[in-house]
């Protein structure tokens, strides 16, 4: 009688996506798996499927992850505005927390794997399409509430948000400044005041 081996997957998925953050999906060999999860390789191969499989589990589970962000800045705010700063405030604690913080998993896939993987492609198209469709659903409440300027269209100011926080994830790679980190956030919510 085949041996059924008992684990929380999502502790698993998590192990896994700090692996594949940390190298990347193209450094990361399955030995790294097998050492960061406790799983042996059949154990990984038939819970999982193939390394791109397991891959692509991590993205979800990062996105599911990310998404609980944004939903308790939605909940925290008065306001649009209020829960666009708080999206980008949402991230201050891990970036100065984490002296080798590793930008947003996302971003690293887009930058290793945006263009080697037809179905990775899609699900980054889609992942970007939300995070802009929640900005700009936030800046076109918050125009029609007067805390947002129509100066651009809420379309427009998404993709400039959507940039800012991408460039606000990546900045803090390298720079633990609260206060440089802060005046991103300031000068980003600034522009669509």
């Amino acid at each position: 009688m085949p041996r059924f081996e008992e684990f929380d997957k999502q502790t698993v998925l998590k192990k896994a996506m700090n692996v594949f953050w940390e190298k990347g999906y193209n450094g990361t060999s399955m030995q790294d798996l097998v050492e960061a999860t406790g799983l042996n390789r059949s154990s990984i191969y038939n819970s999982f499927g193939s390394k791109l499989e397991l891959y692509q589990g991590t993205l979800s589970y990062y996105q599911k992850e990310s998404g609980g962000m944004f939903q308790r800045a939605l909940l925290k705010a008065q306001n649009p505005l209020d829960a666009i700063r708080y999206v980008f405030e949402g991230f201050l604690p891990e970036i100065l927390g984490d002296e080798k913080a590793k930008g947003c998993f996302s971003m690293n896939c887009k930058a290793e794997m945006g263009n080697q993987n037809k179905d990775i492609r899609k699900w980054l198209l889609n992942t970007q399409e939300h995070t802009l469709t929640v900005f700009q659903d936030l800046i076109s409440d918050g125009q029609e509430q007067g805390v947002i300027n129509k100066k651009q269209d809420a379309k427009s100011y998404a993709y400039f948000v959507f940039n800012a926080f991408q460039g606000f994830r990546m900045t803090g790679i390298l720079i633990k400044n609260e206060s440089v980190l802060q005046n991103i956030i300031n000068n980003t919510i600034q522009v669509i005041q």
